[in-house]
């Protein structure tokens, strides 16, 4: 799986944007890596990890998976070796020292916050009448119905309802195309995307509120904005 803060990252060490990484190298609505035919993740090279430097958290993790309940707690397994990759496991050291040797924190706080926003998207879109429609896919008229997306978020304006839409993709794939929803959100604002990496994730999950704030004025609900949704 593939957040839309991980496909910002590694395709900024691809040197392209985020629209052009998500058609040449994901699936299922740009949510997971595209493999070669024989099973390897498409960026593994004989001489290493092609976006080894803006690595996915599951790729981070390794050897170690991670499970959270409902409640919230956390556990962490052991996956057994995988063949091609260099990771080992052992039993020196803890599962705290290790997750901070591979520089996990940020990815575990924006994949919070994106989860945040994601389950917020789906209640409201329950609320609204729109996730059947979502789901209708080719000829359901999904584009059509759905409201502004994250690019438009608090712009006022219609969207690009093409956007919403391509061959073989989900319709919410829009939000995991963060130089598109930023350079549409940026526009409307009369302002320049930003091209720090830390600071175009939290522009964007800004934009992503801003727009879930405006669906949930539709339903004439004040604004729930989860902890740490948005920034100031």
């Amino acid at each position: 799986m593939a957040g839309p803060h991980e496909v910002l990252g590694m395709s900024r060490v691809l040197g392209i944007g985020t629209t052009e990484f998500l058609a040449l190298y994901t699936d299922n609505g740009g949510t997971t890596l595209r493999s070669e035919a024989d099973g390897p993740c498409v960026f593994l090279t004989a001489s290493g990890c092609r976006v080894h430097p803006r690595r996915p958290l599951v790729c981070r993790l390794y050897p170690l998976g991670r499970m959270t309940d409902e409640t919230g707690v956390e556990r962490f397994g052991v996956f057994p070796a995988q063949p091609d990759c260099e990771a080992e496991a052992g039993h020196e050291g803890t599962v705290s020292s290790f997750l901070e040797s591979q520089g996990v924190a940020p990815y575990l706080e924006w994949s919070r916050r994106y989860g945040e926003l994601y389950r917020r998207m789906m209640g409201l879109l329950d609320r609204l009448d729109i996730q059947g429609k979502v789901d209708a896919g080719e000829g359901g008229g999904a584009a059509e119905a759905a409201p502004a997306g994250p690019g438009s978020a608090g712009s006022g304006q219609e969207p690009d309802r093409a956007s919403h839409r391509a061959p073989d993709r989900e319709p919410i794939s829009s939000w995991q195309d963060i130089d598109a929803s930023l350079a549409e959100y940026c526009a409307a604002k009369g302002s320049t995307p930003p091209r720090e990496i830390d600071e175009a994730i939290a522009l964007h999950l800004r934009a992503i509120g801003e727009w879930l704030d405006g669906l949930e004025l539709q339903l004439g609900e004040v604004p729930n904005n989860p902890e740490g949704a948005r920034e100031p």
